[in-house]
């Protein structure tokens, strides 16, 4: 880092500007994402990746629905049963969330760093059980 003067903070108007795009440009992604689930309403890559824009826009139940039925069409996918975890933990229902997080476990799920820096697990991260969950995903690596 070179030394000087600080950065300028930036300008509250700009970054509120800024901000409103990219809430324009989800909420366009997820018009056309739902359209092209009306007439595809069972392809994965479509009900994923809307699961996924839901929960970055705060509809978490949305997302929940979403997560619920990618486990539905893909129920041997740890990265569905990691998602649902996520919406669940998001949407206060702690003990389901820690069930899908052990079922993504035992399907395979192994990041244990993103696991751990996963802020969708901030409702749950001080539980005792993410934590002995945490520790059996590191068991795994060594």
């Amino acid at each position: 880092m070179a030394k000087g003067r600080p950065a300028p903070a930036p300008d509250p108007e700009e970054v509120a500007a800024r901000a409103a795009v990219e809430e324009r440009a989800r909420r366009v992604e997820v018009e056309f994402l739902e359209a092209v689930r009306s007439r595809l309403p069972a392809h994965p890559g479509v009900v994923e990746s809307l699961g996924c824009l839901y929960t970055e826009m705060g509809r978490y139940q949305d997302g929940l629905r979403a997560d619920r039925q990618m486990v539905q069409m893909e129920p041997q996918s740890p990265t569905a049963w990691y998602n649902l975890a996520c919406s669940l933990s998001l949407t206060g229902q702690t003990e389901d969330a820690f069930a899908a997080l052990e079922k993504a476990i035992a399907l395979g799920y192994d990041d244990a760093e993103w696991m751990q820096d996963d802020e969708d697990f901030a409702p749950i991260r001080k539980n005792p059980r993410f934590a002995r969950l945490l520790a059996q995903l590191l068991a795994r690596q060594t």
